[in-house]
């Protein structure tokens, strides 16, 4: 049971299509779309990602290959269907983070029982290891490196070849999986996309080590209206680990964004640049200031987080994003939710309605597991996954909205610092 034009070489194109591929390939039974859970909502609702990667398992016909790269699995839910997939003839390979062997968690454990840990076999499980995560090893002021991916490749499933999913959520009845505000993009024929992540895959597999992988392993790929960024990317130096912005592809998209020019999109007075952000963990300070920078230029920025107070990095982010402005548009919108809050925000999401690397009037996406933190960036495995497509990111202003709407922190920019 389910439960519930000058730029391309740049970045992407600018003509909205929704693939590279033959058009049969859309017509298929799986199509690019966004799904979101609602932890507030109804059992299906808050089951909803979980319920489509089921759903897409189940669809997966044998013969076919399945590949999963989780951080970890306290849900048996998705693991319990990647089982009985195995059993009807369907090829099933999963990494994760030690965490699950540190853990002793049950989830996993049972698909080391179904699937085997031999690497040579159709099918298997493994872990990273201690310490580590499969590409990235480095640890830095006592924080190691994780295999943090909520990825999964599909051969073929329903009458589909070649599909992505790419979420933020974790395998857990909890805050940062079905209780915890969380999207999933699924991307059908893109096949160039497709095969990155399965390159990447391979590379995580092999335990390939590499804290360049970002520019060094499998750099930046655009395919059509998508690119793919891999991590971890390496700082200049250590001297500016938590401090270099000209090596955060974060802070590259921001410097990108122009905040007027637009004829359609953008607000409804002059069309300026929207610019929203929805984050678990935000704790690289130069973002925040960035942010700042562009609403002084007269963007509208709307940032909505979880706030953990126990982040000294974290503190200071929102605390440039909630001070005194000078500013003529107000300063950046924050809301946030508490890290003793039933539910909070699971998200590493960021969306752009405007003006992007000189070209106006553009929607895009950049979703994935990528938090904005330094560990993120700098020394785990992660993924972060761009898509240029109107009704993609509508669906995620839809989700945006009622994720901000379900907090009442939201301090004035200039008020009392925010406590929880």
């Amino acid at each position: 049971m389910l439960r519930a034009g000058a730029l391309a070489a740049a970045l992407l194109a600018t003509i909205p299509v929704l693939s590279a591929a033959p058009a049969e390939a859309e017509t298929a039974g799986v199509t690019t779309q966004a799904v979101f859970n609602n932890p507030i909502g109804t059992a299906a609702e808050r089951w909803a990602i979980v319920n489509k990667q089921v759903e897409l398992v189940n669809g997966a016909p044998a013969g076919s290959r399945i590949r999963v790269a989780m951080y970890y699995a306290k849900d048996g839910t998705l693991p319990d269907a990647l089982i009985s997939a195995h059993a009807r003839g369907v090829q099933v390979q999963a990494i994760f983070d030690n965490k699950v062997v540190a853990e002793n968690q049950t989830p996993y454990n049972n698909l080391v029982t179904a699937l085997g840990s031999d690497t040579s076999k159709p099918s298997w499980v493994i872990d990273c290891g201690v310490g580590r995560g499969c590409v990235g090893t480095k640890a830095m002021n006592g924080v190691t490196a994780i295999q943090h991916n909520k990825f999964m490749l599909f051969t073929e499933t329903q009458g589909t070849p070649r599909v992505v999913v790419q979420s933020s959520a974790n395998l857990n009845d909890g805050r940062d999986g079905t209780k915890g505000w969380n999207n999933a993009l699924v991307l059908a024929g893109n096949d160039s996309i497709y095969n990155a992540y399965n390159g990447y895959f391979d590379d995580l597999a092999a335990r390939r080590a590499n804290n360049n992988y970002y520019d060094t392993g499998r750099p930046p790929l655009a395919s059509g209206n998508a690119k793919i960024h891999f991590y971890p990317r390496a700082a200049t130096s250590d001297s500016v680990f938590y401090s270099d912005p000209g090596e955060d592809t974060v802070s590259t998209v921001l410097d990108n964004v122009t905040c007027h020019g637009n004829s359609i999109v953008g607000t409804t007075d002059t069309h300026r640049t929207r610019i929203r952000v929805s984050m678990t963990q935000f704790a690289r300070p130069y973002l925040a200031d960035r942010l700042n920078e562009l609403d002084a230029q007269g963007c509208y920025i709307e940032v909505a987080m979880t706030y953990d107070t126990a982040n000294s990095m974290a503190k200071a982010s929102l605390e440039k994003l909630l001070s005194k402005t000078s500013s003529a548009y107000g300063g950046v919108i924050t809301k946030y939710y508490c890290g003793k809050d039933a539910t909070w925000i699971h998200d590493k999401y960021l969306l752009v309605e405007g003006n992007y690397y000189g070209v106006p009037d553009r929607k895009i996406v950049w979703t994935g597991s990528h938090n904005w933190t330094t560990n993120s960036l700098r020394q785990s495995d992660e993924t972060m996954l761009q898509l240029e497509d109107a009704a993609i990111h509508d669906a995620y202003v839809s989700n945006y909205n009622k994720t901000r709407a379900a907090t009442t922190h939201q301090p004035a920019n200039g008020d009392a610092l925010a406590t929880c």
